[in-house]
């Protein structure tokens, strides 16, 4: 798939991707439960790498999501189609124009990841700031940050709380996020080493303990149990988190009817004083 910037020559330099899944995130520890099974019972069996022949040629899906977020060197998020295209002049296949491209992060996007309860939902993560999307929404993020005052370098959804996730900086804090606290800056900050974060991943252990992994640029991995408050959801919390989106969903389209507004005030504006000119 290539990525080209409009009708120049030149390419996008991608760094992270995130494609729609069949099944939440949520559901990744069972899916790999399940894998380590098939591959137990594969071991116990000497001819499961032998496949039968196709008799019938493949048809393609028509009812598969093809659409895709990726993230690049220079801050941009842009969602496209990996689904090829013919030109209409040629009649090759080629890769098809961007649906839409935002300019929101002011450095390299180190993560891209959809939420693990709204399937529709995306977490981007580069240079000072982080952003949430809504596949379809086309307007840009629901929510961006201000600049942190150090670099964000990782960032991962919460397993178990929808309004939570957690991002990693450069000086060796995580802010915490909690969209029922606040939308506008994290909740809490943590320290954790003096260099560098570069990967975090939560993990479930039980249904009463939860444990957060995050490296560092030295190597050191350190593992940290997540209090209670921050693994289990409140009261209708995925009810709150959902209404809080589709809130500034229908706040980005009142902007843009503004805007549209404004734009037609104007013109009428510079029509009446052409006018004026004109008479006098």
């Amino acid at each position: 798939v290539r990525l080209s910037k409009g009708e120049t020559s030149l390419d996008y330099c991608p760094t992270k991707i995130s494609l729609n899944e069949d099944h939440l995130l949520c559901k990744t520890q069972d899916k790999m439960l399940a894998q380590s099974k098939t591959e137990k019972a594969e071991e116990m069996n000497p001819y499961h790498n032998l496949e039968s022949g196709m008799a019938n040629l493949l048809k393609p899906i028509d009812d598969f999501c093809t659409k895709f977020f990726v993230g690049t060197e220079e801050g941009e998020v842009i969602y496209t189609d990996w689904k090829m295209e013919k030109d209409p002049e040629t009649g090759r296949l080629m890769s098809k124009k961007p649906v839409s491209h935002h300019t929101v992060h002011d450095g390299t996007v180190h993560t891209i990841q959809r939420s693990p309860f709204y399937n529709d939902i995306i977490l981007t993560v580069g240079g000072w700031n982080v952003a949430i999307w809504k596949e379809g929404v086309m307007t840009g993020p629901l929510l961006q940050s201000c600049c942190a005052p150090k670099r964000y370098t990782s960032g991962h959804w919460s397993l178990t709380r929808p309004g939570v996730f957690y991002i990693g900086r450069e000086d060796g804090y995580i802010d915490i996020w909690d969209l029922l606290e606040k939308t506008h800056e994290p909740a809490q900050s943590q320290n954790i080493c003096i260099t560098m974060i570069t990967y975090i991943k939560p993990w479930i252990f039980s249904s009463k303990q939860q444990f957060i992994a995050i490296a560092d640029y030295y190597g050191t991995l350190h593992i940290l149990e997540i209090p209670w408050t921050l693994s289990r959801p409140s009261t209708n919390e995925m009810a709150s988190v959902n209404h809080y989106f589709e809130r500034e969903v229908k706040h980005l389209e009142y902007v843009e009817q503004r805007k549209k507004i404004r734009e037609q005030e104007k013109k009428e504006m510079e029509l009446e004083m052409a006018k004026k000119k004109v008479v006098s």
